[in-house]
């Protein structure tokens, strides 16, 4: 495993436009920062992981980054949160070679805690930061309901999720929409994640 680097600058979301990006490893770039996320060997291991599979018919992560960023393009082009959106696309899924499939996929464990570690040297900005760890815990909640048939502890984790999330919940919405709106993902979880945050806040 490539080692982090050390003494890192922290860099802001919105770092400006660099006429030095361009598409590297098949994928669009076009911040130093999206540059120097991409020039990791580690994220770069990560981009072939994965085969066709139910949710991911694209197989590749680098497949799924590349529908997920034109989803962004598509459904956030002009929207401040595009910026964003965009680095936790690039992040959010391409660690999940580093899971260890002998232990339980949770905590440190979790591909959506890599991808937060690896992160932070590079981002100091809290929101991204938690989209990016958090980014499947809406669609574990609906699972419990979906799949185990407890709605009741589906809505027991949404709620600890929203209190987590607090005013961030906008740009994690905005970045699901972005990751379920891919072929081979049905529109349920996402569905039923709006009519939570309907359920919590429409009448305050």
């Amino acid at each position: 495993m490539t080692t982090e680097p050390t003494n890192p600058t922290l860099v802001q979301p919105c770092d400006v436009v660099s006429s030095s990006a361009g598409t590297v490893h098949g994928i669009e770039l076009e911040t130093e920062l999206e540059r120097r996320i991409a020039s990791d060997p580690r994220w770069q291991l990560g981009l072939d992981w994965g085969r066709p599979r139910p949710g991911h018919p694209e197989g590749s992560i680098r497949a799924h980054l590349q529908t997920v960023l034109a989803n962004v393009d598509r459904l956030f082009g002009d929207s401040p949160l595009r910026r964003k959106l965009r680095l936790i696309a690039l992040i959010h899924d391409t660690f999940k070679h580093e899971v260890d499939p002998d232990r339980p996929r949770s905590g440190a464990n979790h591909h959506g805690m890599i991808a937060r570690r690896f992160a932070e040297p590079l981002i100091d900005d809290q929101d991204v930061l938690d989209v990016i760890e958090l980014h499947d815990e809406a669609y574990n909640a609906w699972q419990k309901g979906s799949r185990d048939g407890r709605w009741d502890r589906a809505i027991e984790r949404v709620d600890a999720l929203l209190d987590r999330l607090g005013p961030t919940r906008t740009l994690f919405v905005g970045f699901y929409r972005c990751d379920n709106s891919v072929e081979g993902k049905a529109s349920d979880s996402y569905d039923w994640l709006q009519l939570q945050i309907t359920r919590r806040y429409a009448a305050r």
